[in-house]
């Protein structure tokens, strides 16, 4: 299984209606679920959080948490759902996270982390990944994260996605995405010191140039922000990373999760995905004076969803042949 372009967790993004979208536009990217933390599982309705569509494969679950028993009894009911990885986060620096002690925090403390390891790895069969930073507030530099990945690896993981800038705990989320720098050099030498250990490059990373650039020294990249807000980026994965024909296309992909929305029962789940839909839509470059009208159709209660579907697909196909 190939981690070489991964779709980035991302909270109130990567649910499973836009994960559904992501296959329709690639059928080799790597997907990750939102962060879902151990308790979620453990107290609440575990299979409405771990349940999703096939198509979705290959997708990994990504968890929450630092309480080693819990992370293990949610990994253990987890695996019952055939993902195809379990993915630590130790990299989200929020205020939350940081309420909790997991995240980016688990860098922090080792002994802690490479118990939830030893949990999660002894309650499931499936691998166990870690998705984390090149270091946190003081905790920097070469021999830090050489140390970190090193006493990982001795606990039993063997594939580590790392964002490239470290998180400052006095920043917000927001501001941890953008302020510290980038340094790639960083995950660069991590890959040549433990050449038998997969890994993954995070952060900044916006067009097929860099990812291709990155490639040559790192195992796959993952993408997050700029997949969000042009999903037809997925598009060319196949062809340009994957080197296969995408059998795919834009107006293919439209249509489809346009019918998967007809087919939700839940007015929730609909209004969620039909979010993901206008940021599709608006990626298009579609002109601004049509995506509001369909959003206010979207939003007129006499008019039915059918009907507001119907109607802008006769008009976004006739522009296109328009422009063909």
């Amino acid at each position: 299984m190939k981690r070489l372009f991964c779709v980035a967790p991302m909270m109130k993004k990567t649910d499973k209606h836009f994960r559904f979208l992501c296959r329709n536009l690639s059928k080799n990217s790597y997907l990750y679920t939102e962060m879902i933390h151990c308790n979620a599982i453990l107290r609440g309705d575990s299979d409405k959080l771990l349940s999703y569509d096939q198509c979705e494969h290959p997708i990994a679950l990504q968890l929450g948490g630092s309480n080693p028993k819990d992370l293990g009894e949610a990994a253990k009911i987890a695996s019952a759902y055939n993902y195809d990885e379990i993915n630590l986060n130790v990299g989200c620096p929020s205020k939350k996270v940081k309420s909790g002690n997991f995240g980016v925090f688990l860098m922090k403390d080792l002994p802690l982390l490479q118990s939830c390891i030893y949990e999660l790895t002894n309650n499931t069969s499936l691998p166990v990944t870690v998705k984390c930073r090149i270091g946190v507030d003081d905790l920097e530099g070469s021999a830090f994260l050489n140390n970190f990945i090193e006493r990982l690896i001795g606990s039993g993981v063997n594939t580590f996605i790392i964002h490239a800038r470290k998180a400052i705990s006095g920043l917000d989320t927001k501001r941890n995405r953008s302020i510290p720098p980038l340094i790639y050099d960083e995950v660069y030498k991590i890959k040549q010191n433990y050449p038998d250990t997969e890994i993954i490059l995070n952060g900044g990373i916006s067009s097929y140039k860099e990812i291709n650039n990155h490639l040559t020294n790192v195992d796959g990249v993952m993408l997050g922000r700029k997949v969000y807000s042009d999903p037809s980026f997925l598009l060319s994965v196949d062809n340009n990373i994957y080197n296969e024909q995408s059998s795919f296309s834009i107006d293919q992909a439209l249509m489809s999760f346009m019918e998967y929305i007809l087919k939700l029962e839940n007015k929730k789940d609909a209004n969620r995905a039909i979010g993901h839909l206008m940021q599709f839509i608006k990626s298009l470059s579609i002109e601004k004076q049509k995506r509001k009208i369909l959003l206010d159709e979207l939003n007129n209660k006499n008019v039915e969803l059918t009907n507001v579907f119907e109607n802008f697909t006769q008009d976004y196909q006739k522009n296109l042949s328009l422009n063909l």
